[in-house]
């Protein structure tokens, strides 16, 4: 069993832990975020609830175009009116945010080709956004995290962590997170493919990362941005992935090497389209969960418009109990909407059956996991 512990705040903070145990709450070169909640003596609880979506870019202010503006009605304020009653009434809630939060400056990334490869900038204002629908988290290793250089960069952690939200994924600037929830202590990390990221290729790097959390917290959750791009490559391949030049990790033994070294529940996001779920040693790894909010600049046809939600629920250690997988379509210049039709569900699930066909969950049409 992990170390108890019982937060001494009585109200929410955030701050930047060093490798010399001092914090600073604006600190941009800290390796660790800590949140605490209030009600820290309530005992610990014996379930705890999480919400997990993959990637978020609420519209991009570059480019410019003649055509109009790739930035939603309103700032935004209404992409989540259909799903935040999820993502607000959970314990936990994290999401893969694909891109700056910057408002001006920084060098944008070079595009070998502009029809193809894209860029993202959204207005640090947006991050209110996140806020209003109960989200709690965001990592940011993956490769658009680069996308204005240095300054996108530090301008997307000063933004998230004055905004309350911890942010995750970059080596040695905010590599992991630690929340207390209903008396548990809750370390958090993501790891993806590109430059300043903790590297989805490196499994020692993983291991070191996820044990240090194992050690400190009582359930760890992992996120990655990874595999190949497009309907495609929805199947987990089982083997190392290739994108555009990119190496984008073995997603499958990245997940379950991060259960070895302690990881409770694994999500990733980077393939742009949903693929399979599976149980490893009572953990849920969900291989990807599509884009969740992607109103401009991604395609919005087939399954790249099916979006998620998993909601999962776990025991004090962290073993999967139950989940739910909330189906949900992409609306051009609009957020998420729930999907009566289950489209993600119904193929999250198909995908299942295909790659992990021993493994010991039962996925509903309508998207509920229970165990064998």
């Amino acid at each position: 069993m992990r170390t108890i512990f019982l937060a001494a705040a009585a109200m929410m903070f955030v701050a930047c832990s060093g490798g010399n145990g001092t914090s600073s709450a604006a600190s941009a070169d800290s390796a660790s975020d800590t949140a605490a909640t209030a009600a820290p003596r309530d005992p610990k609880a014996d379930t705890l609830s999480f919400a997990f979506v993959g990637d978020v870019m609420m519209g991009t202010t570059f480019p410019d175009s003649i055509h109009g503006s790739n930035l939603p009605h309103d700032d935004g304020r209404t992409l989540f009116d259909d799903t935040r009653t999820v993502t607000d009434r959970v314990d936990l809630a994290g999401l893969n945010l694909e891109g700056s939060f910057l408002d001006k400056g920084g060098h944008r990334r070079r595009m070998t080709n502009p029809r193809t490869y894209f860029i993202f900038r959204m207005p640090t204002s947006y991050v209110q956004n996140l806020v209003d629908a109960g989200f709690d988290w965001a990592g940011i290793a993956n490769n658009h995290i680069n996308d204005f250089g240095q300054p996108g960069r530090s301008s997307t952690m000063k933004t998230l962590r004055e905004a309350k939200m911890a942010v995750v994924g970059l080596k040695d600037s905010c590599e992991t997170a630690q929340f207390v929830r209903k008396g548990r202590k809750i370390g958090v990390t993501q790891f993806g493919h590109g430059d300043n990221n903790l590297d989805v290729t490196d499994l020692d790097e993983l291991r070191r990362v996820v044990k240090k959390l194992a050690a400190e917290n009582d359930i760890v959750l992992v996120s990655f941005h990874g595999g190949a791009e497009g309907t495609a490559h929805m199947h987990v391949p089982f083997k190392p992935e290739v994108y555009v030049g990119e190496r984008r990790g073995n997603v499958a033994e990245f997940a379950h090497a991060a259960i070895d070294a302690g990881a409770d529940v694994v999500f990733g996001h980077g393939p742009h389209v949903p693929r399979a779920v599976e149980l490893y040693k009572d953990r849920l790894i969900c291989y990807s969960l599509g884009n969740y909010c992607a109103p401009y600049r991604m395609g919005q046809a087939g399954a790249t418009g099916f979006s998620t939600i998993a909601e999962v629920h776990t025991d004090g250690e962290g073993r999967f109990i139950y989940g739910k997988l909330h189906s949900l379509r992409q609306r051009h210049g609009d957020g998420p909407v729930f999907d009566s039709t289950y489209q993600s569900a119904r193929l999250i699930r198909s995908l299942t059956l295909d790659d992990f066909p021993d493994t010991p969950i039962n996925i509903s049409e309508s998207g509920e996991i229970t165990r064998k």
